[in-house]
């Protein structure tokens, strides 16, 4: 009676332990880990912009990754919805938000993020890749918004002015012919900035290789009389450059993106390219061209004595610099 009465003890102590850890697990599951639901601002998924082509605000997929106070990733998930909901650990955390990439696979931590590269024909004028992050203290479920931002600059012909002061060349016929970016960069690192060794239309346009986005071919060309004004409203599109110095040797390295215009007077092949130093991402640069000689024979070498005129204006994805060129 007495053995029967001890195991019976036992039995119990032992049923009671393996509840107290069912219990304790189910507890700490309650306690510390909440439902995140990441979303994106308004403005990403119902504005349009005015005499732009495309939907630059599109949002086509949604990649969300959340990394711990340590970098670790902790959950992501990418999907064809503006907002994702992500289960996570209580603590602090780091989300990055990803629109319209296609999916970093292989990515563990925070780091992993800032050497994965996104290249400029990832978008299209309907899918803009876009990046955001923030931080949080994640102590409850919660709802938050990561703006976000495009990691291509958009640069505009804005208008095109026949202006030669020689009376010789007034009475001569000017055709635009293509508008284009020259030495365009086509990668950036996510979240970070580093040195691109991917170029587009390196010294001279190459249809063959470059996105569609960074070059026009008129279909009519434009003949602008002496006097006249031709509206372009032209936009292309690279992603930023930082570069220091320019360059115009024949030998390729690292230079400044121009925005040329190609034309003929009476037929004489010539070009108007126009340097926009520090491209930034996300930000807008409006060239208007006054012409007012003829132009380089070469589309990476600048029209001897050009002037410049720039008027700074720094707003998100609105006017970065407005150039307006006597040439």
């Amino acid at each position: 009676m007495k053995i029967k009465t001890i195991c019976t003890a036992l039995a119990a102590l032992i049923l009671a332990a393996c509840n107290s850890e069912i219990v304790e697990d189910h507890s700490d599951y309650d306690e510390y880990w909440y439902d995140l639901t990441v979303g994106l601002p308004d403005s990403r998924t119902k504005v349009s912009e005015k005499n732009s082509p495309g939907t630059p605000n599109a949002v086509n997929t949604l990649q969300v990754l959340v990394f711990d106070d340590g970098g670790k990733l902790e959950a992501s998930s990418i999907q064809e919805t503006e907002t994702a909901v992500l289960t996570c650990k209580a603590g602090a955390k780091k989300v990055v938000t990803l629109v319209n990439a296609p999916e970093l696979e292989n990515v563990t931590s925070y780091s992993q993020i800032k050497t994965s590269t996104s290249y400029l024909d990832d978008n299209t004028l309907d899918s803009m890749v876009m990046e955001g992050e923030t931080d949080i203290n994640l102590e409850a479920t919660t709802s938050i918004t990561v703006p976000v931002s495009r990691l291509a600059a958009k640069i505009v012909l804005r208008q095109v002015t026949n202006s030669f002061t020689f009376k010789s060349e007034q009475n001569k016929e000017f055709k635009v012919l293509k508008v284009y970016l020259l030495n365009a960069v086509g990668e950036k690192a996510y979240l970070a900035d580093v040195n691109p060794t991917v170029w587009h239309n390196k010294m001279l346009l190459d249809t063959d290789d470059a996105p569609y986005f960074t070059y026009e071919e008129l279909s009519n060309p434009v003949t602008i009389p002496y006097n006249g004004t031709w509206t372009a409203d032209k936009y292309f599109y690279c992603y930023p450059n930082h570069s220091q110095t320019d360059s115009n040797e024949e030998t390729w390295s690292e230079r400044y993106t121009r925005l040329v215009i190609e034309a003929t007077l009476d037929g004489e092949l010539m070009y108007y390219p126009v340097s926009i130093p520090f491209i930034q991402q996300n930000s807008i640069y409006e060239v208007s061209l006054k012409i007012t000689r003829p132009g380089s024979t070469s589309p990476d070498k600048p029209v001897t004595g050009v002037a410049a005129e720039f008027k700074v204006d720094v707003q998100d994805w609105i006017t970065r610099d407005r150039i307006e060129e006597t040439i």
